[in-house]
Parts: C-alpha cells; sequence; structure tokens
C-alpha cells in the first residue's frame, strides 16, 4: 500500500483529521433514539435524518477545501494517506 494515494483533492479546514468518531457517535444517538420512539409506538415523532439529532458542524472538523490548484508540494502533501 505504500502506493496508495487519495483519489480526490480535498482537505480538512481546521480542527482534526477525520469526522469519523462524530459520525459514528451521531449515528449511535440517532439509532437509539429512533429505536426508542418505535418501541413506545410514536413513530410520528421519530427523527428522519441525522442532523435533526446532531448538528453537522459538531461532527469534529469544520469542512472540506478543494486543494487542487494548490503548489505541488501541498499538493504531494494532501494527496498522501
Amino acid at each position: 500500500m505504500s502506493r496508495s494515494r487519495k483519489k480526490v483533492a480535498v482537505c480538512y479546514n481546521a480542527g482534526g483529521d477525520s469526522q469519523k468518531r462524530g459520525k459514528q457517535a451521531c449515528n449511535r444517538k440517532f439509532r437509539r433514539r429512533e429505536h426508542l420512539l418505535v418501541t413506545l409506538g410514536r413513530t410520528d415523532e421519530a427523527p428522519r435524518r441525522t442532523w435533526e439529532i446532531t448538528p453537522s458542524w459538531n461532527l469534529g472538523c469544520e469542512g472540506h477545501q478543494w486543494c487542487g490548484d494548490a503548489s505541488p508540494e501541498l499538493q504531494a502533501r494532501v494527496m498522501r494517506k
């Protein structure tokens, strides 16, 4: 895997390397609340989307940025895994 590269030159703005932990916590909270409300028979109150429970800006970083038109040195660093 030493030659593996990212397919798209996108980097995170600030706040971390990934949103993985935040997405995991958000989905757990979503599934738990949905399960409880369905079990109680209140399906009309069940959430439809994950962002109804946890906003997307609470997931770990502050968004993505296209880095494809950066300098060759920066682009090489961004494209590494």
